[in-house]
């Protein structure tokens, strides 16, 4: 693909960053090859490995993997961009005819395609976690480098949405995509959750309400994005608004519904809810923080917790299944000594 596009794209000698470049060329050859393999692999090799994410809905399936695949996308995008500006300023002047150029167009492309492969691939949820956040990162500061005012952040985050820029784009397209992408991981922590219930003998519908509470924290964040405050001011601060309650809830209710699992997760949550209070006190109390730096502290308090979630009941996951498979082991005994008592 990017052999194809290279040469059908470059016209004679070009910078590597820059508009009609071959940092360009090669950053959409990329989202297109990431984009396409994460879909084909999704399809056919995670459902092999992960079965059950094979027996949902087809709407359900096609959901995850468009949203999927385009995250691998356009990070993919993203950082190749990224990438060819950060060659352009380590090598000034440089300037590649089109057969070069195209070779470096092609060597993106194929990296993307098999990187993207090996993660689909071996899809799990913790991998799945730190790619959205890694997606979320990325996305937030690709759309606040090319905000048209640098002086965003004197007023509330939620600025980077307003607007038909550029800028405005990546924001709500980031948000989309990463609430699309939460509630995909909703489903696969609840998938861990469950393997870790039938063990332990908890009941199906603690599962439930923690899956249902991430799904909904999922689609407020989609929402965020969809009612921009360009749209509708008073319903984008309503659904904010509700995107905070909701995770309040989470935060208050996922320790108690599993109280059971190993770890340190209540201790975790005791931490993760002290510090949302500190920075309410920090910008409603002392006025210490502005609006935008308030929001960016939760939104990092609200990942990393997360983050600590998922590897908390994946090991609970995989401890259970290193039970389950030792167990027939076990059961069996030791192989008899014939050869010690043939000689008594």
């Amino acid at each position: 693909m990017g052999l194809l596009v290279g040469l059908l794209a470059l016209r004679g000698t070009s910078p590597l960053a820059g508009t009609g470049s071959i940092g360009q060329v090669a950053a959409l050859t990329v989202f297109g090859c990431a984009a396409a393999t994460s879909a084909l692999t999704l399809s056919t090799l995670t459902r092999q490995t992960l079965p059950w994410l094979g027996g949902r809905r087809w709407w359900h399936r096609a959901i995850d993997v468009i949203g999927l695949s385009l995250v691998h996308g356009i990070l993919g995008l993203f950082l190749a961009g990224a990438l060819f500006g950060v060659f352009q300023q380590a090598f000034q002047g440089v300037a590649l005819d089109r057969l070069a150029g195209t070779f470096w167009v092609a060597v993106a492309g194929g990296i993307a395609a098999y990187v993207t492969s090996a993660a689909a691939a071996s899809l799990t949820t913790r991998s799945l976690a730190t790619l959205l956040a890694a997606f979320l990162t990325v996305g937030v500061l690709a759309s606040a480098m090319s905000a048209e005012d640098p002086y965003w952040w004197e007023r509330y985050f939620s600025e980077l949405g307003e607007g038909e820029d550029l800028a405005s784009v990546t924001f709500n397209l980031t948000l989309l995509l990463t609430g699309v992408a939460l509630v995909t991981v909703a489903e696969f922590l609840a998938h861990d959750l469950g393997r870790w219930a039938r063990s332990a003998g908890e009941p199906v519908w603690r599962i439930t309400a923690v899956r249902s509470l991430l799904t909904a924290v999922g689609v407020l964040v989609a929402l965020v994005a969809v009612i921009s405050r360009s749209v509708s001011i008073v319903w984008h601060d309503v659904v904010a608004q509700s995107l905070v309650v909701v995770f309040g809830l989470t935060l208050l209710a996922v320790p108690v519904l599993l109280r059971r699992l190993p770890g340190a997760l209540i201790a975790v949550t005791t931490v993760a809810f002290a510090l949302l209070v500190t920075a309410i006190v920090l910008y409603a109390g002392v006025g210490y923080l502005n609006m935008t730096a308030f929001e960016m502290g939760a939104a990092g308090i609200v990942y990393g917790w997360l983050l600590l979630l998922i590897r908390t009941v994946s090991a609970a996951a995989e401890g259970t299944a290193e039970q389950i498979r030792r167990a027939p082991e076990a059961s069996a005994g030791p192989e008899p000594d014939h050869g010690r008592a043939a000689t008594d």
